[in-house]
């Protein structure tokens, strides 16, 4: 089965005027479905709320995600948008979600980042005056296009959550990212299409990456789409990115294992990948298990709770950056 793939990379506001990212989304939908595009992904927090409560989009008469539950059901496609999702239990507490909305006009699936804890974003909030929670839940989402993993920005940079993804069986992992502050911008852009790369390599499967294009929000664009065995594409500009994905080949790599001629020698370049790097039935698990466990029960303690020491400290240098 061959599925059709849009990645949004769009002009993004903060504020008094982030009620623009929604008529701005609104229009990529179009873009994108009048390409044939099945799933629409848009970066973390996109079209939004993100920069505070939903009462802050006092412009728009709507939520947001009715705006776009309608949308999606009028175009038949699926969106994967996002938002700062208030915590109504813990006064001044949010969630950095993503849901995803079926062509049938429902949200389906509410993922909400489970690796938020970097000081980078509590300076991206209001100087840390709103304190992020993770999420508990790693989600694979059973779909009529495919099994979609669910991730959110730099969980691309933890190897065992894409992994986990995988051994749930995702085929495809939906991976939008936010911004980053000058400073590092330019090396983060390099390394996120390294890992996102490396991630649809040794798990087999398809990867989609997206960002804001706006310095002023610290996008890092250059959207990009990769699979295990080359990358479909990449955004350099504002726009909609736009790729087929062969799940039917996702399943032949994965079951090469079983190939009665596993053993000969590859005789093309589609055969290159009898090799299979970091495929599922050669795991070990047996001998993972400090994966699973608590730093504190590592070798590197020490050196990470010198880091965790300096923890407000890194925190206060990195909300004098501009975003």
């Amino acid at each position: 089965m061959k599925v059709r793939i849009a990645a949004v990379q769009p002009l993004g506001f903060y504020g008094d005027e982030e009620y623009r990212n929604l008529e701005l989304a609104l229009k990529y939908i179009d873009v994108a479905s009048a390409q044939g595009a099945q799933l629409i992904c848009f970066p973390e927090g996109y079209p939004g709320p993100y920069s505070g409560p939903m009462d802050s989009l006092g412009k728009l008469s709507e939520h947001p995600f009715q705006v776009l539950c309608e949308k999606a059901k009028d175009k038949k496609v699926y969106l994967y948008a996002g938002c700062l999702e208030e915590n109504l239990e813990i006064p001044n507490t949010f969630y950095l979600c993503h849901k995803l909305i079926s062509p049938e006009g429902k949200v389906i699936a509410n993922y909400k980042r489970t690796h938020p804890t970097h000081p980078l974003l509590n300076a991206v909030f209001m100087g840390g005056r709103k304190h992020i929670l993770p999420g508990d839940e790693l989600l694979v989402i059973d779909t009529q296009i495919g099994k979609l993993g669910l991730c959110i920005c730099s969980e691309i940079w933890a190897p065992e959550v894409p992994r986990m993804l995988m051994l749930k069986g995702a085929q495809i992992i939906l991976a939008p990212g936010g911004g980053a502050p000058a400073p590092i911008r330019t090396r983060l852009r390099d390394n996120w299409h390294c890992l996102a790369r490396a991630r649809a390599i040794e798990n087999t499967l398809y990867v989609v990456m997206n960002q804001v294009y706006h310095e002023s929000m610290g996008g890092l664009g250059r959207t990009a789409m990769f699979g295990p065995e080359f990358q479909l594409g990449t955004l350099t500009s504002p726009g909609v990115l736009v790729a087929d994905f062969d799940l039917a080949r996702i399943d032949e790599i994965r079951n090469r294992y079983f190939d009665d001629e596993i053993n000969s020698v590859p005789n093309s370049e589609k055969d290159l990948f009898y090799n299979r790097p970091g495929q599922v039935y050669d795991r070990r698990p047996e001998l993972y298990g400090l994966l699973a466990q608590p730093i504190e029960q590592t070798f590197n303690y020490d050196y990470y709770k010198k880091d965790l020491e300096s923890y407000k400290q890194e925190y206060e240098r990195v909300k004098k950056f501009k975003f």
